[in-house]
């Protein structure tokens, strides 16, 4: 047999090697996906399920950080008379300090997404000229991957779910994101069901001193 059949053998080897180990990956990325799929479609059934509102918010805020198997997470709402960001729900090591700390709309990788109702993956957060350290540096904290999406529900902005640094150092992806939406959907209405239901018996309340 010639060199040039030989190598050309060899070759052919090496691609269908690189073939295989490519379909392996896809197969593991499928796997992932249906899993993540199945694990979302839990979620989702528990959250419908709840009738008290601020649970109902926990439970997302939870089931995002179990689905992305992120170590952290926050959901932000939008202070539109301060324009701030509060985190009114927060888990993970940050969640005792974390609660009802307020930042600017514009500020850091939430106050981004806020501004710019975008979704945002940030596996390197140092090094993101968007990302604020003030967070961190208060609170003894090291962010160092994140994935955050915009709460928006009738063209008004909510607030912001983020969530932080993926289990085992892995990077956060476009997958990740789009999961993350579909659980900030369902947070967007929720909050606005909230407001709505407080605005009602806030007039309900004025009413009843006024007839008083």
């Amino acid at each position: 047999m010639s060199t040039r059949t030989l190598r050309f053998i060899q070759q052919e080897n090496a691609r269908l090697k690189d073939e295989n180990e490519t379909l392996r990956q896809e197969n593991l990325g499928l796997r992932r996906y249906m899993d993540a799929l199945k694990e979302l479609y839990r979620a989702m059934q528990q959250i419908i399920s709840q009738e008290n509102l601020l649970g109902l918010l926990d439970q997302i805020l939870y089931h995002a950080m179990s689905v992305l198997r992120a170590e952290g997470g926050s959901l932000l709402v939008y202070d539109d008379e301060t324009n701030e960001l509060v985190f009114v729900l927060v888990q993970g090591d940050a969640k005792e300090k974390l609660q009802g700390y307020r930042i600017k709309r514009g500020k850091g990788i939430a106050g981004w997404i806020a501004t710019q109702q975008q979704p945002l993956i940030v596996n390197n957060a140092r090094q993101d000229r968007r990302f604020s350290v003030e967070v961190d540096e208060k609170f003894n904290f090291t962010t160092r991957s994140i994935v955050g999406v915009p709460m928006v529900t009738r063209d008004k902005l909510i607030g912001v779910i983020e969530v932080i640094n993926k289990q085992g150092g892995d990077p956060f992806n476009e997958f990740d994101a789009d999961l993350l939406a579909i659980l900030g959907h369902v947070a967007a209405i929720a909050l606005d069901e909230l407001h709505a239901r407080l605005e009602a018996e806030e007039a309900a309340a004025k009413g009843l001193r006024v007839t008083a």
